[in-house]
C-alpha cells in the first residue's frame, strides 16, 4: 500500500561528527605563539576532530589560512569570533561563510575603542599569511568590549544568517558572573560551558530552560589542550547541519563525549 505523499517522512542516515568550536590562534592576545594554523590543524587531525571552529578575540584575519589547512584535511570549518560585548559578556558567534564573517569582522572593528594594544601588557596579535608564517601585528585592542550589547550581538549574528552562543557561563565574563541569570527574553537556542562544568548539574543549578541546548568546547590557547567534548548527530558536514545539530531539530543533535 502506497502511502499519501504528505505522509512520508524523509529518513536520513545520520552520522557522528567529534568538534570543537572554540580555539583561539596566535592573534588573540592570549593565544600561545605556538597556535598556528598547521600546527592546531594538525593537533586536531591526529585526535580525530572532524569540525572545528576558530574562535579570536574581536577579530578573524586567521580564519582564511584555518579554513585553508582544514580543508586539505578534510576537516570542516566554521567560519566564527568570540565577540565582547557591551557588559563584558564573551560570546561565540558563527556565520556561513568567510565573505559573512569579513561583513561581520567589519561591524566588530567599527564597534571596537580606538585604543592600540598594549603588546606587554596583553600580548602580540599576530596575523598569519598564506605559508602559515608570522606576517604583520594587529595593532587594535582586541582584548576589549565592543560598543554592542548581548542582544545586539545576538540580533546581528541572526541577521547575517550566523547564530550567536553565549560563552563559558561557568566562568568570568559570562552571562552568569555579568547579569546572574539568563534572561527569559533573549533569544538564543544554545550556551556553551567550559570543559569541566558538568552540563546536568549546571543546567539544574541555574535553571536553564530545556528550550536551550548546552554545548562545551575546549577554548583553547594552547595546542595540549585541544580536544574535543562533544559530537554533532548529523546528516553531513554543512553549516545548515551544523545550525540543526545546535539547535536539536530533525533529529539532529549535541552528545557528550566521554573524556
Amino acid at each position: 500500500m502506497k502511502l499519501p505523499a504528505n505522509c512520508v517522512k524523509e529518513i536520513y542516515k545520520m552520522n557522528e561528527y567529534k568538534a570543537d568550536f572554540h580555539l583561539h590562534s596566535v592573534l588573540s592576545p592570549c593565544g600561545d605563539l605556538l597556535m598556528t594554523a598547521k600546527a592546531v590543524i594538525e593537533k586536531a587531525k591526529k585526535i580525530g576532530i572532524d569540525i572545528i571552529s576558530l574562535t579570536d578575540h574581536n577579530s578573524a584575519e586567521n580564519a582564511e589560512i584555518f579554513q585553508y589547512y582544514c580543508e586539505i584535511n578534510n576537516i570542516m570549518f566554521v567560519p566564527g569570533m568570540e565577540v565582547e560585548t557591551k557588559e563584558e559578556i564573551h560570546v561565540l558567534t558563527f556565520f556561513p561563510d568567510i565573505n559573512t564573517l569579513k561583513k561581520w569582522q567589519e561591524k566588530v572593528y567599527k564597534s571596537l575603542p580606538d585604543i592600540k594594544n598594549d603588546e606587554e601588557f596583553f600580548g602580540p596579535q599576530i596575523v598569519l599569511d598564506f605559508n602559515d608564517k608570522y606576517s604583520k601585528k594587529n595593532d587594535k585592542m582586541l582584548a576589549a568590549a565592543v560598543n554592542m550589547t548581548l542582544s545586539e550581538v545576538i540580533k546581528e549574528s541572526k541577521n547575517l544568517n550566523g547564530i550567536a552562543v553565549p560563552a563559558h557561563l561557568d566562568r568570568n565574563k559570562s552571562i552568569i558572573s555579568q547579569l546572574g541569570f539568563i534572561p527569559d527574553d533573549l533569544a538564543i537556542d544554545v550556551v556553551e560551558i567550559s570543559k569541566n562544568a558538568d552540563p546536568v548539574n549546571f543546567r539544574k543549578k541555574y535553571n536553564i530552560s530545556e528550550q536551550i541546548n548546552i554545548m562545551k568546547n575546549s577554548d583553547s590557547h594552547y595546542l595540549d589542550d585541544i580536544r574535543s567534548y562533544i559530537t554533532l548527530v548529523m546528516k553531513e558536514k554543512s553549516f545548515a547541519e551544523f545550525l540543526l545539530a545546535l539547535k536539536s531539530k530533525n533529529g539532529r543533535k549535541i552528545k557528550f563525549n566521554d573524556i
